[in-house]
């Protein structure tokens, strides 16, 4: 019986664990006239832009009426492009001592951008570890230009660590479909191949390939090509993929973040950010 028991303890802890670990959201954020229930939220550790000496860090918080791609989530531009897919929601980034906060606003109801920072009352966050975040937010109705904003929301889920390719990394990046068909695409850009460069595009961007000024453009892309490329690290989930990126131009490094989306059995380029060093 005692055994039985014993069992059914480590059942009913097996179950409570997961539910325990899972991210829960409830609040809403007000722009102007408009409500918008917050029921997704994520969090993920970046690197602190305000830190000069690149060594700090802060923890991002996305707070959004809908799942956001786990892949971009530390891709702070594209975090403020899902207001063109309908999103609606805020980006907060804290300190690593929780005292200073910047936030943005979601949403395509927006013109523009809107965001604000400061001091922050570090005692909202209940929880504020590298694994875990939580605790609430709120702010009465401002107006910030000709935008009234203002929101409540509790918050508590798990934290992405900042994502830094191994060499184990880099080693199974070089299998991965989506590296071979970025590289694929590289190679074609270097070369001038127009014909690669169809067969590696979708269909909506094959008109301007083929237009008279693809001498023009082709130029201009191996222009701010850089020179070496290396892919190290590939993530792939479902028709999504994400790669990390280093490169040389002029001797100096650079780094971006690639995106690409399976289309009728081929990855194809979304986007990609190039940054120095």
């Amino acid at each position: 019986m005692k055994q039985r028991l014993r069992s059914i303890i480590v059942i009913v802890a097996a179950a409570i664990g997961p539910l325990q670990a899972q991210s829960t959201v409830s609040g809403v954020v007000a722009i102007n006239n408009d409500r918008y229930n917050l029921n997704s939220v994520a969090a993920v550790v970046v690197p602190d832009s305000f830190d000069k000496s690149k060594t700090k860090v802060r923890t991002r918080v996305v707070l959004t009426d809908k799942p956001v791609p786990p892949d971009i989530l530390d891709d702070y531009s594209l975090i403020l492009d899902l207001k063109a897919q309908g999103y609606h929601g805020l980006e907060i980034e804290f300190s690593e001592d929780r005292a200073l906060y910047s936030l943005s606003v979601i949403s395509d109801t927006l013109q523009g951008s809107i965001s604000t920072s400061g001091t922050f009352d570090g005692k909202k966050l209940e929880v504020f570890t590298k694994q875990r975040v939580a605790g609430e937010i709120e702010a009465k109705p401002e107006k910030i230009g000709q935008v009234t904003i203002s929101y409540s929301v509790k918050f508590d889920t798990s934290v992405e660590p900042q994502d830094t390719p191994t060499a184990a990394d880099t080693v199974a990046a070089a299998s991965k479909e989506s590296t071979k068909a970025y590289l694929a695409l590289i190679a074609a850009i270097r070369a001038g191949d127009k014909q690669r460069l169809l067969d590696l595009s979708p269909p909506e961007r094959r008109a301007a390939i083929e237009s008279p000024n693809f001498p023009k453009a082709i130029q201009f892309l191996q222009s701010i090509t850089p020179e070496k490329i290396d892919v190290l690290k590939a993530f792939e989930n479902g028709d999504r993929a994400k790669l990390i990126v280093t490169g040389t131009t002029n001797g100096k490094s650079q780094h971006a973040k690639v995106y690409l989306s399976k289309v009728n059995g081929k990855w194809i380029l979304l986007t990609e950010s190039w940054s120095l060093d």
